[in-house]
């Protein structure tokens, strides 16, 4: 009698659930969840709308690799980050490093180079959650910037990007507003003013006078990402927190941006192609952007295009701020012909040239070199032995230390490079043929001699550094 007792109880108790279940599902299937309302205008505060416009051009940085422990003044913020004692330990899981903001539509990121010298691999992750692998196409040490390309499965589809607000249009007291991926935690907000313009911040290798101070709340993981004002248009890079105070950030200002992408968005920089300009274009009127110094016989020469003349439109787009003629720029192809029109409405139609070698080689080495001849090595001491070419010059342009910053520490004038990712080069030709199939941002090593102090020996040294 007690066994059946129990029995029954239970098996009531499995109708019981069975009925509630069957009532509640009945009741999902006739309704649905009602949408939420409009939010009111109240709600809909200049923060919130700036927010929406910025957050899908904001993306996260991070590796699937071991962490490179670097020691630099950024050192401690990711060592916090990684909990000290787990950090920079080898992982097949990812690991977010810090944030980015594109800047171009077909997969350009910009980001603080102190982000990805961390990774030895690098991988993007978009506001829509998808991930590509990434690699860096331009670094600048001194200015802490890089510019990444997407690449594994990308198809260049096109991404939302960010709207660059006016490099001087900034107000003490202003409202702005820092995204980014603080401890990992993705396209997080965090709201303030700017506290200062032209502040200066120097550590180690890295300084500044022009920076920008916010109190706005920035973590380790918000380095690389956007500072965007209320119209949801980026003002600047965060970069570092001050670690002895409490709401005191510090962000890399537009005009320095600009500078730096100007550099890189050049089609010499993605093909053995040139149009000629030397150096970044950095001056701009209400009518376009005004060139800088032209290369005598170069495409942009031929073309009838000289220093000081304005662009109005690349191929029927208008340019109107260096940002937009870089952009109309680095996805032009080798064979394809580019017309420009000035501010008068005259076009001017040129065609891409492939570097001359010793151009190539300036280009990618940041050096200028010699072959060796018998005057050369009776006048330098050199073994007939040693074959190569001469470092004649070490090209460095003072804005940037992007051009060889990696191993001008190291090569010199005077020493003989020998090798090219171990392949003999004893003639221009042959290293600029070993250069001509390479991009910004590929590793090389070079293999060279340099003189001992004596100069009565050379010793071989080897060295691994990204190409311009």
């Amino acid at each position: 009698m007690k066994v059946f007792s129990n029995s029954h109880n239970f098996l009531k108790i499995i109708l019981l659930t069975m009925i509630f279940q069957a009532g509640f599902s009945s009741r999902g299937e006739g309704t649905s969840v009602p949408e939420p309302p409009p939010p009111s205008a109240a709600r809909l505060t200049p923060e919130v709308l700036a927010v929406k416009k910025a957050l899908p051009w904001v993306v996260n940085i991070g590796t699937n690799e071991q962490i490179i422990q670097v020691n630099d003044p950024f050192a401690p913020f990711f060592m916090e980050f990684f909990n000290q004692r787990q950090n920079f330990r080898a992982t097949t899981q990812y690991s977010p490093i810090g944030s980015g903001v594109i800047v171009d539509p077909h997969g350009l990121i910009l980001t603080n180079e102190h982000v990805v010298r961390r990774a030895p691999q690098i991988e993007v992750r978009l506001w829509d959650g998808t991930a590509y692998p990434a690699q860096i196409i331009g670094f600048d040490t001194l200015n802490d910037l890089c510019l990444l390309q997407l690449t594994g499965d990308y198809d260049g589809h096109p991404l939302a990007y960010a709207d660059f607000a006016h490099a001087n249009d900034l107000m003490l007291g202003e409202s702005v507003i820092a995204i980014g991926n603080p401890f990992g935690l993705e396209h997080s907000v965090s709201r303030g003013v700017i506290s200062a313009f032209d502040r200066s911040f120097r550590e180690a290798d890295v300084a500044f006078d022009d920076i920008i101070q916010i109190d706005a709340a920035i973590n380790p993981g918000n380095s690389g990402g956007p500072l965007i004002n209320l119209d949801g248009q980026l003002i600047g890079v965060n970069l570092a927190i001050r670690a002895d105070a409490q709401g005191i950030g510090f962000a890399i200002p537009l005009a320095r941006i600009e500078r730096f992408l100007s550099y890189w968005l050049a089609p010499a920089h993605f093909s053995d192609h040139y149009l000629g300009l030397v150096g970044p274009v950095t001056s701009f009127t209400e009518e376009g952007i005004v060139l800088p110094e032209v290369l005598d016989g170069s495409p942009l020469a031929n073309a009838g295009m000289t220093e000081g003349m304005v662009i109005a439109a690349v191929n029927g787009t208008p340019v109107r701020r260096p940002i937009d003629f870089g952009r109309a720029l680095w996805t032009l192809k080798p064979e394809e012909p580019l017309t420009l029109t000035d501010s008068k409405g005259e076009e001017h139609l040129l065609q891409p040239m492939v570097m001359p070698p010793r151009l190539l080689i300036e280009t990618r080495l940041g050096l200028r070199v010699k072959e060796l001849t018998p005057a050369i090595r009776r006048s330098m001491g050199i073994p007939e032995d040693v074959e190569g070419l001469i470092v004649s010059e070490v090209v460095s342009d003072p804005a940037f230390s992007n051009q060889g910053a990696q191993w001008h520490e190291i090569i010199k004038r005077g020493d003989i490079i020998v090798q090219v990712n171990h392949q003999d080069v004893t003639s221009i030709e042959e290293l600029s043929e070993a250069l001509c199939q390479t991009h910004s941002g590929d590793v090389m090593q070079l293999g060279f001699f340099s003189f001992s102090l004596n100069r009565r020996q050379v010793v071989p040294l080897e060295t691994n550094a990204r190409l311009n």
